[in-house]
């Protein structure tokens, strides 16, 4: 299998579950709404999340009693274990379709890279990766997730789209020539906020909800919350550019493609869970 020659490098905790009407970015904004307990995963830190049931999960070693509606999370693991709670997959499930249990950003940005467009015919199943690229800022939608891939300064981050894109008027700095700035509303798991509130501002349509307080004085709360990225495209075709974390007026804030890549797929022909009952015995 293609897509098994990645390498990856997190650890989440996944259970077996049944599948949901509801798709993973219903289920992340379901979290965030009922959320009893919302921290952020530290780099050797498991992952695990709990929803309308506690659990009883082994956690650092110990096994615990976990109330419902409760998580440690980061980027990738948030966007995995929403992504489980609505189809109802297991770590088994993620090996047999992506070649590992628990695919970091930078894994998941490898995929859809190497994913066809939406719209461009199907690979081959061996090289299916359950992604296809979008790459116009105006086909953007709910369930899209947008990867930035690793350098050697930064590990990645994943992000879970939740509703199409808004073109800004006013663009906001940095602002460049021949190019249209869209808002890209998310859900997310981070230590890093995506924008603060600021009273003087014009943008706290685009706030982070896990920021606290003013721009100056305030604090971030990490963990799962929405928020606001940016990202440019070029104006006559259309086709994404660079991005912004947030939607805050900066000069200095751009990532380019070459800078700090990303890219935004679609779930597409996801199979459905294995069973997990054993197999019939030998007549």
């Amino acid at each position: 299998m293609a897509v098994a020659s990645l390498a990856a490098a997190s650890f989440i905790m996944l259970g077996s579950a049944s599948a949901s009407a509801k798709d993973h970015a219903d289920w992340a904004l379901d979290f965030l709404d009922h959320t009893v307990s919302n921290e952020f995963a530290g780099s050797d830190e498991k992952c695990f999340m709990t929803w309308e049931e506690p659990q009883t999960l082994s956690v650092d070693g110990e096994t615990v009693q976990v109330p419902a509606w409760s998580g440690r999370t980061k980027g990738a693991c948030f966007f995995v274990l929403s992504l489980q709670k609505a189809k109802g997959y297991t770590e088994q499930d993620f090996l047999a379709f992506w070649g590992v249990k628990s695919p970091t950003s930078d894994y998941i940005f490898d995929l859809i890279n190497m994913s066809p467009a939406t719209g461009a015919p199907s690979p081959s199943p061996d090289d299916e990766t359950h992604f296809r690229r979008v790459n116009r800022a105006l086909d953007i939608q709910k369930g899209d997730v947008l990867a930035i891939g690793a350098t050697s300064t930064y590990a990645g981050h994943t992000v879970i789209v939740t509703g199409p894109a808004k073109e800004i008027f006013p663009q906001v700095m940095p602002r460049y020539s021949g190019t249209r700035q869209y808002a890209v509303p998310i859900v997310d798991s981070t230590s890093s906020s995506h924008g603060c509130v600021d009273p003087d501002s014009e943008n706290n349509e685009y706030a982070d909800s896990r920021w606290d307080g003013p721009c100056t004085g305030g604090h971030m709360e990490a963990g799962i919350g929405t928020a606001t990225m940016r990202v440019y495209t070029e104006s006559a075709s259309g086709l994404l550019l660079g991005y912004t974390w947030s939607v805050t007026a900066s000069n200095t804030s751009y990532y380019s493609p070459l800078t700090r890549p990303y890219r935004i797929g679609r779930l597409i022909k996801l199979p459905d869970p294995q069973s997990t009952e054993p197999p019939p015995p030998p007549p």
